[in-house]
């Protein structure tokens, strides 16, 4: 097996600072004789988003995310052929990552592409969450050092907290390309065709009360469990709620601008945490 270099290493930290992603205060958490493998687990997903978001054709689209399943199967073999393969394919052997969550991310993106996803049922959504999110939580698991059951639930709920989160936030911004991931059955309820609805913020309520309940099991697993070697997670987590209570808030009848965390706010965020899990 041909093992990633430093430069490898370099390439992937790279994507992920110029990305300016609020995963990246998570992997701050790691180790960094570890936080190189989370890394390139970003960058992988970053990879297949660009493909899923770019202006290309639908064809060309698919045929660049059937690369990655042949890269993916190459790796898996131990024939990786690219820096982010490389250091995925060490982490496989190193750490157990779930090589099978490497294709349900795929399998997410191809959603993206085939779609554009619009009003899907909530079992529908669901699944989408667990293909482009919570595959992402499992991944990271063996790295962080956890591999039990209570953490595999943890990762689940999380990550459908943290999916949710982006779906309300960008409403806006998907409707723009076409998406809108706000489920069937309640823009019936509510009687909504779009976003310019005015009863759109029932259907965001009620997204909210889904997500708000997935934050508060994820709480209620984490105390079951106990936080050791989740604590890039549990960053990520205390992240995104934030941003989620601050558009809770201002309320659902306002849609922009989009919701972020200024600087400040992630040092504070930060600094918080690391008093309180030191």
């Amino acid at each position: 097996m041909t093992r990633p270099s430093s430069a490898d290493f370099e390439y992937v930290e790279n994507i992920v600072c110029e990305a300016k992603s609020s995963f990246a205060l998570g992997m701050k958490a790691l180790p960094k004789d570890r936080r190189g493998y989370l890394f390139a687990i970003y960058a992988y997903c970053r990879m297949l988003d660009d493909i899923a978001d770019n202006a290309l054709p639908r064809e060309e689209k698919l045929k660049k995310l059937n690369e990655w399943r042949t890269k993916v199967t190459q790796l898996i073999v131990g024939k990786p052929s690219c820096a982010i393969t490389r250091i995925l394919c060490e982490a496989i052997d190193q750490y157990d990552v779930p090589k099978d969550e490497l294709y349900q991310l795929i399998d997410g993106m191809e959603v993206d592409i085939l779609g554009p996803i619009h009003a899907p049922s909530w079992d529908d959504l669901y699944d989408y969450c667990r293909k482009v999110a919570v595959s992402v939580g499992l991944l990271s698991l063996p790295i962080f050092g956890r591999t039990d059951q209570g953490a595999q639930d943890f990762a689940q709920e999380l990550g459908y907290a943290l999916q949710l989160t982006n779906i309300l936030r960008d409403v806006v911004e998907d409707d723009q390309v076409g998406r809108l991931y706000l489920p069937q059955e309640s823009l019936q309820k509510h009687q909504v065709e779009g976003i310019v609805s005015p009863n759109l913020n029932l259907v965001l309520a009620d997204v909210a009360e889904k997500t708000e309940q997935h934050y508060k099991n994820a709480e209620k697993l984490l105390r079951q469990i106990g936080s050791a070697n989740l604590k890039p997670a549990v960053l990520m987590k205390q992240a995104y709620q934030k941003i989620f209570k601050k558009m809770q808030h201002r309320g659902w009848h306002q849609m922009t601008p989009r919701m972020s965390l200024s600087k400040t706010e992630k040092a504070f965020l930060v600094m918080e945490f690391l008093t309180r899990h030191d």
